[in-house]
């Protein structure tokens, strides 16, 4: 396989691996007898987890140049550490060393796979959302046939799956050559990490991104609890609804190096938090098969885009040598914190108050972020707008 397309196998491979284990976890949970705060408090650990693996991944990756070691070893010892969900039985000790020991691995892949994604396809003349779209449409074709599969084989047959496409994922990855770290920069773990964040844009960035995530982790976490919430054939159901989400965001994966250039970061990041509040508060009015078909078909803007215009304009702004820390910072946010209180919290919200109250709260999050990306925006513009007048001025009087 030619050098320029060895990622896009790769990515092909880790989100078929993808649809077929994370989309039917929280019903599997449930399946198990339990409660929504278990199943947040399950869903929480590995985020916590990786609020120090992650950073430290990343950090390694940058120093030592070892992505690709990284991301080699992850790929085998995660889906091997998902076993132990199923050797639990019902001890919840035991299922939550296994979110431990399987978070500390899995936390790596993401941010590394998009920083190497990002990485090649600067080299090849590229673009992220170009390759991205492969992962959204593998993880289409497949997610609807799996929950078929698992209504009939049981849904303990998902473990084996995610082993087996993961290897596949593997495989793939030895195709794929280790980015060149010449230029990296040196000194302490923590230097490059400090330097990223005495920058006040890109901590603003984070803070509105936080809120915005919140309901997209709300949403990961709880769909598959909610459809269960509502009953008929949920797997069916849940690969349905996975299906019709993967497909809405092939259009902006490949269209978001365009409307990028067009339109802009701060533009698009408003739009698509603007996209979130109007997704969560339909889920939040319990809603029928074919809005929730309507709901899902906003996953494009919700996610796709909103992901593209994140992980590129982290990787515009991380200076040489800090893309790989850039991306786990914004995974962490984007990931781990927002997952932590949206699990948490979550749980406790539909314990308490029911699905309704938890989609309204995590829409209404989506418009604070929405406002403040939007001031973001304008500040940024009028500030440029004032270089541009200063040079003009000191042209006219030179």
């Amino acid at each position: 396989m030619p050098a320029r397309y060895s990622i896009h196998l790769y990515i092909i491979f880790f989100y078929i691996a993808t649809a077929a284990f994370s989309p039917f976890l929280g019903f599997w949970f449930m399946d198990q007898g339990l409660s929504s705060q278990q199943i947040g408090l399950l869903s929480s650990l590995g985020p916590m987890v990786g609020l120090a693996a992650q950073p430290l991944w990343g950090m390694l990756s940058d120093r030592f140049g070892a992505e690709k070691r990284v991301l080699m070893l992850s790929l085998v010892l995660a889906p091997i550490f998902a076993f132990g969900y199923l050797l639990a039985g019902e001890s919840i000790l035991f299922l939550l060393l296994t979110a431990l020991l399987y978070s500390l691995f899995n936390s790596s892949i993401l941010p590394i796979s998009d920083a190497m994604t990002v990485h090649h396809a600067r080299t090849y003349g590229q673009s992220f959302g170009g390759i991205r779209v492969l992962g959204s449409i593998s993880f289409a074709v497949v997610v609807t046939p799996l929950g078929y599969l698992y209504d009939y084989a049981g849904q303990e047959m998902m473990f084996f799956v995610h082993l087996l496409t993961m290897l596949a994922a593997l495989g793939a990855l030895t195709l794929v050559g280790q980015p060149q770290t010449s230029g990296l920069e040196k000194g302490t773990l923590l230097t490059g990490l400090g330097k990223l964040l005495k920058r006040k844009t890109f901590v603003l960035f984070l803070l509105f991104t936080f809120l915005v995530a919140i309901g997209n982790h709300v949403n990961n976490v709880f769909f598959s609890v909610f459809l269960g919430h509502i009953g008929g054939n949920v797997s069916e159901r849940i690969g349905l609804l996975n299906t019709v989400s993967a497909l809405s965001e092939l259009p902006f994966f490949v269209l978001s190096a365009y409307l990028l250039r067009r339109i802009g970061f701060f533009p698009i990041l408003t739009a698509t938090a603007l996209a979130g509040m109007l997704r969560w508060g339909l889920l939040s009015l319990t809603p029928s098969f074919p809005i929730l078909i309507a709901s899902q078909m906003l996953h494009g803007l919700t996610f796709a885009l909103f992901t593209a215009a994140g992980v590129t304009y982290v990787y515009e702004m991380s200076p040489t040598g800090l893309k790989n820390t850039g991306q786990t910072m914004f995974a962490v946010v984007n990931y781990n914190i927002a997952t932590l209180l949206a699990s948490n919290i979550g749980g406790w919200l539909i314990d308490h108050s029911g699905f309704s109250v938890l989609y309204r709260s995590a829409s209404f999050l989506s418009l604070a972020g929405a406002i403040g990306f939007a001031l973001m925006w304008f500040t940024l513009k009028r500030s440029s707008i004032r270089k541009v007048n200063s040079a003009t001025s000191k042209d006219v009087h030179s």
